[in-house]
C-alpha cells in the first residue's frame, strides 16, 4: 500500500530545478539575474565616483576643501598563495593564463576559483563567472614541489609580470560551471585546466 497521492510523488515538493538544454529559464530566475546585474551596475558606478575622488586627492572644489584616498580591506595580498592556472585549447596548446589564489578559511577549508570562458563570452559578469572550487566539496591536490617558484606572464596590456606560485593543483574530479546554460567542463592536472 502507498502512501501518496494518486499519480502524486514520493518525494514531495522538490527545491531543485529542472533545465532542459535549449529551454527557457524562469521569470524568477530572470528577475533575480537582473537584480543581480543592477547591484553590480550601482557598485561599479559607485566604486568609479570613489576612484574619481581618489584621483583628484587634496584640493579646494566649490563646496570647499576636499581630501580624499582610497584604502583596501583585502584580506590577501602579495604574500597570498597563488596559483598560474593554463587553460589548453584542444591541441593542449595554452590558450590563456591566470592567476588564482589559494584561500584558507577559517573552519579549515581551502579553496580557489576559475572563470568560466564560455559564460565571459556570453557576456556575464565577471562575478558571475566564476567557479568555486572548495576542497571539502572537489577533492584537490596541491603538489608543492614547486613551490616558490617564479611565473612570468603577461598583463592584458602587454606587460610582463611576475607570480611566485605555491605550487600546482590538480583535481581528478570534473568541475562544471553552475550558471544556466552553460555546459562548460574542465579537469585539472597539473594547474593545466582542461575541457572534457
Amino acid at each position: 500500500m502507498s502512501d501518496t497521492p494518486k499519480g502524486g510523488s514520493s518525494l514531495g515538493a522538490s527545491p531543485l530545478q529542472i533545465i532542459v538544454k535549449g529551454g527557457t529559464t524562469s521569470s524568477a530566475h530572470d528577475t533575480e539575474r537582473a537584480k543581480q546585474k543592477a547591484m553590480t551596475e550601482l557598485g561599479r558606478a559607485h566604486q568609479d565616483k570613489q576612484q574619481r575622488a581618489a584621483d583628484m586627492g587634496s584640493g579646494m572644489t566649490k563646496e570647499g576643501f576636499v581630501s580624499a584616498h582610497l584604502t583596501s580591506l583585502r584580506m590577501m595580498d602579495s604574500g597570498s598563495p597563488r596559483l598560474v592556472l593554463y587553460y589548453l585549447n584542444r591541441d593542449k596548446s595554452i590558450r590563456q593564463e591566470c592567476v588564482a589564489e589559494l584561500v584558507m578559511t577559517p573552519d579549515g577549508d581551502s579553496l580557489f576559483t576559475l572563470v568560466c570562458p564560455k559564460c565571459l563570452e556570453r557576456g556575464e559578469s565577471h562575478g558571475s563567472a566564476q567557479v568555486m572550487v572548495r576542497h571539502s566539496h572537489r577533492k584537490f591536490f596541491l603538489d608543492q614541489r614547486k613551490n616558490g617558484t617564479i611565473v612570468m606572464l603577461t598583463d592584458p596590456f602587454g606587460k610582463p609580470f611576475q607570480v611566485r606560485i605555491c605550487g600546482t593543483v590538480t583535481c581528478e574530479e570534473t568541475l562544471r560551471c553552475s550558471n544556466v546554460g552553460c555546459t562548460w567542463a574542465v579537469k585539472i592536472a597539473d594547474s593545466k585546466v582542461e575541457e572534457v
